[in-house]
């Protein structure tokens, strides 16, 4: 059973809800999952953990949710060969098609410079969140396959 920890990042709660639901998957397909929200966690943490899993909004140009900017920077440095990691998170194609998930690329492109395993395809998300729950606990069952 792959120890794993998934980080959040929510500033309207979508992307929380939506980790919820990634967990049940995760937890369906047996992993044993840490549900964090990024803003009470260290990248020190990440080291106790076998994959990770990483969720976040995407926000004006293309940006990182608030809470996850200083997060991401401090990654930067940090080795995780030998983890295993999946993205996933929300956006608004019609408001902003030229930057849609850009966040989610972002935080895949940072753990594969780290070194980080990436295990299944990015979810992302198009607009209301609720309708695409059970697309995000197929997707969570998904990445416990390949941990």
């Amino acid at each position: 059973m792959a120890k794993t920890i998934l980080i959040y990042g929510s500033t309207t709660g979508n992307t929380e809800a939506l980790s919820e639901h990634v967990a049940a998957g995760l937890k369906q397909g047996g992993a044993d999952v840490t549900v964090k929200d990024v803003a009470d966690t260290g990248v020190d943490e990440l080291a106790s953990y076998d994959a990770i899993v990483f969720g976040c909004s995407t926000w004006g140009d293309g940006e990182l949710q608030d809470d996850f900017i200083d997060f991401h920077a401090d990654l930067g440095g940090t080795s995780l060969d030998g983890k295993k990691a999946a993205v996933f998170g929300p956006g608004d194609s019609d408001d902003y098609p030229d930057t849609f998930c850009e966040a989610v690329g972002i935080l895949e492109d940072v753990l594969k410079r780290c070194g980080a395993d990436i295990v299944a395809e990015t979810l992302k998300i198009d607009g209301d969140v609720e309708p695409a729950f059970g697309d995000a606990e197929a997707w969570g069952s998904k990445v416990a396959g390949a941990l």
